[in-house]
């Protein structure tokens, strides 16, 4: 009953304990920065180089299907291929990606 007639909830004099406040692993020290930055740039080289060689197998099969005369193969190597290089662009872009989407949450 007490539910009932209480009323809406109202959040109006709530701060927000976080304001001003952004990410920062310096408190880590300069040594965790550098090698945290390290292993990431690793992982997206790794990334980068299988979607790149996925890509260039899509694109091989397109070439033997069309050597082949095969249509119906033609068309799934086609699919694959456009997968592939839109993969291969998103993580080549993934920096750029990542700071616009930053941007536009600090609203900077």
């Amino acid at each position: 009953m007490l539910l009932l007639t209480s009323g809406i909830a109202s959040a109006q004099g709530a701060e927000n304990p976080l304001d001003g406040i952004t990410p920062n692993l310096d408190v880590f020290g300069g040594a965790l920065n550098d090698v945290w930055a390290r292993v990431v740039a690793g992982i997206w080289a790794a990334f980068l180089a299988a979607s790149g060689i996925n890509l260039i197998a899509a694109l091989y099969k397109i070439r033997k299907a069309r050597a082949g005369g095969y249509q119906s193969e033609l068309s799934d190597s086609m699919d694959s291929a456009k997968t592939a290089a839109v993969a291969f662009g998103a993580i080549a872009a993934a920096g750029v990606i990542m700071g616009a989407i930053l941007f536009v949450v600090n609203g900077s």
